[in-house]
């Protein structure tokens, strides 16, 4: 069989794709999404991408970011930039950007985003809830056609004041710092994905 038709076997809706997004897309966003790549492989609900608010397009990741991929069992090759867009944006039913200014300034370019635009430790920190009050509208009949994965980014949504998001929370752009900087930011990017992933997975699979 091959990868595609598996793919059909083991899924009964469409899956839920989801962005991270960051400024150029060679550093924080695709090490993100090649982390939430690693934990949620073999999960096909769920779909994978990143984009950048100012990409450099074409771009391979910066040394630095792509080195610390590396150190958490990721592969670089062949990751380059690419812009963010309207098609990229429809195409999301989950944006995660990796701080409040670049989730706003998503917000303010494609208002019909608001809805599934959140920072990475913002959607960390209201997936929890999200999941029990999904998997509960599930278990009540509500809606069964529609995947319990996008319910859990409704839920977030309907529960983002909750979130009490500071400074601390935004992952820093570490183009140009060191390489302690650099280890920095991937350790917390790592911390967050994990988070996320574990409560993505924890849906039933019949989602």
């Amino acid at each position: 069989m091959t990868g595609e038709r598996r793919r059909r076997a083991h899924r009964t809706a469409p899956p839920l794709g989801i962005l991270t997004v960051c400024t150029g897309n060679i550093c924080r966003s695709p090490l993100a999404e090649q982390l939430l790549r690693q934990r949620l492989a073999g999960d096909f609900r769920y779909e994978l991408a990143s984009a950048g608010l100012n990409a450099v397009v074409g771009a391979p990741m910066d040394p630095m970011a792509a080195e610390q991929l590396r150190v958490y069992g990721g592969d670089p090759h062949g990751l380059v930039g690419e812009q963010l867009d309207g098609v990229r944006v429809d195409a999301s039913d989950l944006l995660l950007t990796m701080t409040r200014g670049q989730r706003d300034h998503l917000i303010r370019r494609y208002p019909r985003a608001a809805q599934r635009t959140f920072t990475l430790a913002e959607f960390a920190a209201l997936a929890p809830a999200a999941v029990q009050a999904a998997g509960r509208a599930s278990a009540g009949g509500a809606r069964p056609e529609r995947p319990e994965a996008q319910g859990v980014v409704e839920a977030a949504a309907r529960n983002r004041f909750s979130a009490q998001l500071t400074d601390a929370d935004d992952v820093e752009d570490p183009i140009n710092a060191s390489p302690e900087v650099h280890a920095r930011v991937a350790s917390q990017i790592a911390g967050l994905v994990e988070a996320i992933s574990t409560d993505l997975r924890a849906l039933p699979a019949s989602a």
